[in-house]
């Protein structure tokens, strides 16, 4: 009886033609530039974010799209508070939260929108993504604004820990777990149509 020991390849490149290697080559290539393009367009996007005038952020884009908007769901959930929107102020007479620069959002909403604009997908799906992620990182934000109203109202003590840690946290989660499966329905529909 003649036992042959098994031969062992090492993964590479197939020895007798580079088209392996080529192959591996241009995936390896792909991906790095998939993450050099993810890494400059969330450059990109933060460089202009602290371009805009702090005046413009205070007075105009937090007044109107966050303060203004936190204290009428506040208002609404919660008509005792009676909650006024002051420059970039949620205010009562039980708190003062202000508004700054990062309250925003715009982390976690950058973080998406590079994902989905260097993932390989169609331009309408991108489009369809990215409207879709704007509008649930925009609409978290408000829940998050508003619920540190209640914090600061209520259990000061809190608001160090849900501020810092907790709720910037389940920010990230949400947008994750949004971009992972709008990528998964991308690549369904990119696969289907090949």
């Amino acid at each position: 009886m003649n036992i042959r020991k098994p031969r062992h390849r090492i993964p590479g490149p197939i020895p007798t033609g580079d088209s392996g290697l080529h192959w591996r080559w241009t995936s390896r290539y792909h991906e790095w530039l998939q993450f050099i393009l993810f890494a400059g367009c969330y450059a990109l996007l933060n460089y202009g974010y602290f371009k805009i005038p702090v005046d413009l952020f205070m007075n105009v884009i937090y007044h109107h799209g966050v303060v203004a908007v936190c204290a009428d769901l506040i208002n609404w959930v919660a008509p005792a508070e009676q909650v006024l929107a002051q420059h970039n102020h949620v205010l009562s007479a039980k708190a003062d939260l202000e508004i700054v620069r990062g309250c925003d959002g715009a982390g976690v909403l950058f973080l998406m929108v590079s994902a989905i604009v260097v993932f390989p997908s169609t331009g309408y799906r991108k489009l369809v993504g990215l409207v879709l992620g704007v509008g649930l990182i925009y609409g978290l934000n408000l829940l998050r604004v508003s619920g540190l109203y209640f914090v600061v109202a209520y259990h000061n003590d809190w608001f160090l820990l849900i501020h810092t840690y907790l709720a910037p946290t389940l920010m990230v989660l949400a947008g994750c777990c949004y971009f992972a499966w709008w990528a998964f329905g991308a690549a369904n529909k990119a696969h289907e149509s090949a």
